[in-house]
């Protein structure tokens, strides 16, 4: 019995642990860095001097070098400071933060991912178009009543568009946009791995889970099998030793039921981190 209270006790300090690591991480870590000119909060910024650490706001054109967003430093849990320049900014590089967003693709509703607009600095809804996604939106913006200011952008027929600007929480998770991933995926498995990490997920972190998740699978089922029919055996063939047989039996049950856990949780912590 000693043995099965510690599986009990096993699982939820595991949980527990890794939970918490993972939320942790979740929130990420801000850095400083140099800018050339006044960055907003939520801004969208690439790197654009990796040796003296500048950032500047993020241009469409550049869209691949998309790198991180403008954040308060007090946001976050830990901040470096990795620069002296008097004209500094804190720019997060995961974590669920505060963005500018427009609606030139449209309103964004939550779970919409976000790329950048034509305005620079400022997100958008990702369109089929864009390579690179910054992550999800935790929250919708319609560009009504939720706009804090508007902006005018040139068409490409040669007329103007005025254009809603607000803020959402976004998750930060910069990546391929799913969209246009070469690696055909299964519908279901792309919505199941997304609704999990809420982000994009790579169709390599997708196919290496669901291997672990199977191999889990596998080798807890069969313990259990192995343990359930072993037990059957013995006791038909020693009625007698009947209770030990089933204190046994229990432990093979506990210790399955703790690996398909742990099992679990790195699925989930691959496709979260």
């Amino acid at each position: 019995m000693n043995r099965i209270a510690k599986g009990i006790l096993f699982i939820p300090i595991v949980c527990v642990v890794l939970l918490s690591a993972s939320v942790a991480y979740a929130q990420g870590v801000v850095t400083s860095y140099a800018s050339t000119s006044t960055l907003s909060i939520g801004t969208i910024v690439e790197l654009q001097d990796t040796k003296r650490n500048i950032v500047a706001a993020l241009s469409q054109k550049n869209e691949q070098k998309m790198f991180g967003v403008v954040v308060n430093s007090i946001d976050s849990p830990l901040s470096l400071s990795g620069t002296s320049a008097s004209n500094q900014v804190y720019v997060a590089t995961s974590g669920d933060y505060s963005v500018l967003v427009d609606n030139q693709n449209g309103p964004i509703k939550q779970g919409d991912y976000i790329s950048i607009s034509s305005v620079d600095g400022i997100g958008a809804k990702a369109a089929v178009t864009d390579s690179t996604v910054l992550g999800r939106a935790l929250s919708p913006f319609e560009g009504t009543s939720d706009s804090i200011g508007q902006t005018t952008i040139n068409t490409s027929g040669g007329g103007k568009d005025n254009l809603a600007i607000g803020r959402i929480i976004v998750s930060i998770a910069v990546g391929a946009n799913p969209v246009q991933q070469n690696v055909i995926i299964p519908g279901f498995l792309r919505s199941i791995a997304q609704t999990v990490s809420a982000k994009p997920v790579s169709s390599l972190r997708i196919y290496v889970s669901l291997v672990i998740l199977l191999a889990d699978m596998i080798v807890a089922g069969g313990m259990l099998y192995a343990g359930i029919r072993s037990s059957f055996i013995a006791i038909g063939r020693n009625p007698l030793s009947q209770k030990k047989i089933t204190r046994s039996l229990v432990e093979v049950i506990f210790t399955s039921l703790i690996i398909f856990i742990i099992g679990l949780i790195a699925v989930y912590l691959l496709l979260k981190l």
